[in-house]
């Protein structure tokens, strides 16, 4: 049976404390399968869950610190400046996982605000243009074609995917540079594609464009908690990311990290103002007529209230993370379940998306070349979690998944060959054939 909360992990004390001699001794492949005890679903029931780059089952972790929250709420007569001290301490977790100062992270709502913030933030003239791809993910693309009214021409770089992804391979500045002159303000792009892995060369589209100026905006949610990563190293003006993803918290809390350069060489103007965006607010609240002076960091683009429940959730899986999982162990054991799914696949002859090698490819994300309602109905029926579109099924990792979850994956896929299912892609409507069971097939992919 399934622990119920983490006091029943029989390996708490390696849990719990980061210096745990015995935790460190293990190697990758022990402590992932003592991870997994942290999750129920996964652990006790006869699931297959596959769609953390969807959203992950929560855990005993994610668990004990909401329930601590609620015990804090119902007893404690002030709750809240713990809670706000609980906010800036996992500011300084989220600083360390980038590898950069708190100065420059604000947390938002979810990518979309922290994304748009950006955009509105970014002064540009009638006629100037950014540069997306034509298979970026809709929160970005939306966000900067509403600009389009205010006289931003946004250039779509046409992709492979627009054919088909067999021949895939991740961004570069190459790809870019068809489409920038001297009237780009910034490129927007994802380091992760989320419909098929593709892993875009962030860091050398920044290294070639920001000294002429161009701002680079990245979407991190689907590399965050999957991979290990230094936010300076990838030379980007700012970077938006969803917790809910990789580092498997509650959904209502994200992050924006802004350079300090972007900061000190516009200060913009926050496109909401609240009373957490000035530097020098009154200890009485007094509103004052004189010219606004922000925040000199990012939190001007905070609001005065937040998702407290979820920056405590948050504390407490960035101290397991950090400490304890290891960015560079969680990435090693996510490429290790995909290239087993990669043999499974190709014995099958079933082909995955995007490009082969790891350094073009995400660890945790792989969608297969399936396609039709009857893949959608065995997938049910076998207690299968994936998310299917019109690129096929997505089959994404968490750290709580296992090898033995991979072989049952492709034992299901095996016997729907056997029923006789087809891998065809149907000629219209591919994107409509999902269950209306959301346990198990989940409607869209985002």
């Amino acid at each position: 049976m399934a622990p119920m909360n983490i006091t029943e992990v029989p390996t708490k004390e390696a849990l719990i404390s980061p210096k745990h001699e015995t935790m460190h001794q293990l190697d990758p492949k022990s402590k992932f399968d003592i991870f997994r005890r942290l999750v129920p679903l996964v652990y006790e029931q006869n699931v297959i869950h596959l769609n953390a780059a969807f959203m992950p089952p929560s855990n005993l972790i994610v668990r004990d610190a909401i329930d601590q929250f609620c015990d804090r709420g119902l007893h404690h007569p002030s709750p809240k400046v713990q809670w706000k001290k609980d906010v800036e301490e996992t500011r300084e977790l989220v600083a360390a996982y980038l590898k950069t100062t708190t100065s420059s992270i604000a947390f938002t709502r979810d990518t979309t605000e922290a994304m748009g913030y950006f955009m509105h933030s970014l002064e540009f003239q009638p006629g100037d243009n950014v540069v997306i791809l034509d298979c970026e993910h809709p929160n970005q693309a939306y966000g900067w074609l509403s600009l389009r009214r205010r006289g931003l021409e946004v250039r779509q770089v046409p992709t492979s995917q627009t054919k088909g992804s067999e021949a895939a391979t991740a961004a570069t500045a190459a790809t870019f540079a068809p489409y920038v002159d001297d009237r780009t303000r910034a490129i927007g792009l994802s380091s992760i594609m989320f419909h098929n892995g593709q892993w875009n060369d962030i860091a050398d589209v920044a290294a070639t464009f920001k000294p002429r100026g161009i701002h680079i905006l990245a979407d991190l949610t689907q590399q965050v908690g999957f991979t290990d990563l230094d936010i300076h190293k990838l030379g980007v003006t700012a970077a938006a990311f969803s917790l809910h993803k990789g580092f498997n918290c509650p959904t209502g809390i994200a992050v924006f990290y802004v350079s300090e350069e972007f900061l000190s060489e516009n200060d913009p103007v926050p496109p909401i103002v609240s009373y957490a965006s000035i530097g020098t607010p009154s200890e009485d609240f007094q509103v004052s007529a004189e010219p606004i002076s922000f925040h000199p960091t990012a939190r001007r683009y905070e609001h005065a209230n937040m998702s407290l429940i979820g920056a405590v959730a948050a504390k407490s899986f960035l101290r397991f993370h950090l400490d304890i999982m290891d960015a560079s162990d969680i990435q090693e054991h996510l490429y290790r379940l995909g290239d087993t799914l990669r043999r499974g696949c190709h014995r099958l002859g079933i082909e995955i998306l995007g490009p082969v090698d790891h350094l073009e490819h995400a660890p945790h994300l792989y969608t297969l070349k399936l396609f039709g309602s009857q893949w959608a109905e065995h997938f049910q029926a076998n207690n299968v979690i994936v998310s299917t579109f019109r690129w096929g099924v997505r089959v994404s990792f968490g750290f709580y998944n296992n090898t033995e979850d991979v072989m049952k994956f492709l034992d299901v896929l095996e016997r729907g060959f056997e029923l006789g299912i087809s891998q065809a892609k149907q000629s219209s409507g591919a994107s409509q054939w999902i269950s209306d069971d959301s346990r198990n097939i989940t409607v869209g992919a985002f």
